[in-house]
C-alpha cells in the first residue's frame, strides 16, 4: 500500500494545507463555506494529517477523508480511487486459494503496482456544453472585458465556460485532449478561487505545442495569461504558484521566454526555479519583476488594466511586449492617478449593488 499522503489527497481536491502544521493543518471550512461570516476568513477547520480526517469547528461539519471527497464534489468512485491513489485506503482483492499447480507456477516475489489516478469528473461534453453557457451570457461576458480584460475571442479559442456557479477553464495535451479542469471564480471571496476538478491532470494552459510564437510569456494563472492574450501577448499559464513541473522545461525547448510571476513571495520565489529549469532548454530566459517596491500580489492583470485606465485604450488593444513588461522604476515617487500605494490592489470592484459571490450563484 503507497504510504498515506494526505497534502496530496487534498491539494487534488482543491484545498492547499500550510507547510507549517505537523498533525493539524488550519483551513477555511469547504464543507459548508456560507454558515460561516466573511468566508471563514480565520479558519475554523482542521484536517488531520496522519488520517486525512476533518472537523470544522465553527458550522460543526466534520468527517473522513472519503467525506472530504464528497463534500468537494467527487463522486463515490473517484472519492475511493482518489484515496487508494494516495495511500489513504488499499483496494479490495478477491482471495482464491491458489491450487498446488499455480503454487508452482507463481513467482515468490510480486511486482508493485502504480497507484490507479481517479478518473476525470467531467468529459468533452461538459467542457463544450459550458463553453457554450458563456458565450451566450453577454452580461458576464462583458464584466470580463471590463474587469478582467478577457477578450471573447481568446475565451472561446480555449474553451473558456461558465457552469452556472462558476467559470470553467479546460486542460489539454498537445493533441486537444482532455487532462483536467479548473473551476475558477473571479469575483468571489471563496478561497481558493481556483480549484481542480477531481480527478485532473495539471498542464501548461495552453500547451506549448499549439503556440508558434518563438518568444513565450510564462505567467502564473490562466487569469493573467487570458489577459495577456487578449493584449497581443503569447501567454502561457503556469495552473498555480506550486504547479510548476520541471519537466515541463523541455515543452519550450528551443524558445526565448520570459517569466512573469505575482509581485510577491509566493510569486517571486518560484519564479527563480523556473529560470533555472529554463536555463538548460530555452534561449536566454529572464525573469521581469513588473513592480519590485510592491508584495501586495500586484500582477499582469492589473497592469494591463492601469494602462488601459491611464492611456485611455480601447479594450484589448494590442500593446508591446516591451511596454506592457517594463518593470515600474524602483523608488519612483507616485504621480496624482498613478496606481494605489504599497497594499492596495488595482483590480475593480464588482458592479454597484453587486457581490461576488451572490452574483455568481444568481447568474445562470
Amino acid at each position: 500500500m503507497t504510504p498515506p499522503n494526505v497534502r496530496a489527497f487534498y491539494e487534488e481536491l482543491g484545498v492547499e494545507l500550510p507547510g507549517w502544521p505537523k498533525l493539524e493543518a488550519p483551513v477555511r471550512c469547504f464543507a459548508e463555506p456560507g454558515a460561516h461570516a466573511h468566508g471563514d476568513r480565520s479558519p475554523s477547520c482542521s484536517v488531520n494529517l496522519t488520517s486525512g480526517a476533518w472537523n470544522c469547528h465553527g458550522c460543526g461539519a466534520h468527517g473522513g477523508a472519503y467525506d472530504a471527497a464528497l463534500s468537494l464534489g467527487a463522486t463515490p468512485r473517484s472519492a475511493m480511487d482518489l484515496m487508494i491513489a494516495h495511500g489513504l485506503a488499499e483496494r479490495r482483492t478477491q482471495q482464491i486459494r491458489p491450487s498446488p499447480q499455480t503454487r508452482a507456477l507463481t513467482s515468490p516475489t510480486r511486482t508493485p503496482t502504480a497507484p490507479r489516478h481517479p478518473s476525470l469528473a467531467v468529459d468533452e461534453a461538459d467542457v463544450l456544453s459550458w463553453a457554450a453557457g458563456l458565450d451566450a451570457h453577454s452580461r458576464l461576458a462583458r464584466r470580463l472585458i471590463l474587469e478582467r480584460a478577457w477578450a471573447p475571442k481568446i475565451t472561446r479559442a480555449l474553451d473558456i465556460g461558465f457552469d452556472g456557479r462558476h467559470l470553467t477553464i479546460p486542460i489539454r495535451n498537445e493533441h486537444g485532449h482532455l487532462l483536467g479542469l479548473l473551476r475558477y471564480d473571479p469575483f468571489g471571496r471563496r478561497q481558493p478561487k481556483m480549484r481542480a476538478v477531481v480527478g485532473s491532470r495539471l498542464g501548461l494552459i495552453p500547451h506549448p505545442a499549439t503556440e508558434r510564437s518563438d518568444h513565450v510569456i510564462l505567467v502564473e494563472g490562466p487569469p493573467d495569461m487570458l489577459a495577456a492574450r487578449s493584449s497581443g501577448l503569447p501567454a502561457i499559464a503556469i495552473p498555480g504558484t506550486q504547479a510548476w513541473h520541471p519537466a515541463w522545461a523541455h515543452m519550450l525547448k528551443g524558445r526565448r521566454v520570459t517569466v512573469v510571476m505575482d509581485c510577491d513571495t509566493p510569486g517571486r520565489r518560484p519564479a527563480e526555479a523556473i529560470s533555472r529549469d529554463l536555463a538548460a532548454v530555452a534561449i536566454h530566459p529572464d525573469i521581469v519583476d513588473l513592480w519590485p517596491d510592491r508584495n501586495d500580489g500586484y500582477d499582469l492583470t492589473d497592469r494591463i488594466l492601469e494602462r488601459r485606465l491611464a492611456k485611455r485604450e480601447r479594450p484589448h488593444a494590442v500593446s508591446t511586449v516591451r511596454i506592457l513588461l517594463a518593470p515600474h522604476p524602483t523608488g519612483r515617487p507616485r504621480a496624482t492617478g498613478d496606481c494605489p500605494a504599497e497594499g492596495k490592489s488595482t483590480r475593480h470592484e464588482p458592479m454597484r449593488g453587486e457581490e461576488g459571490d451572490q452574483w455568481m450563484a444568481g447568474t445562470s
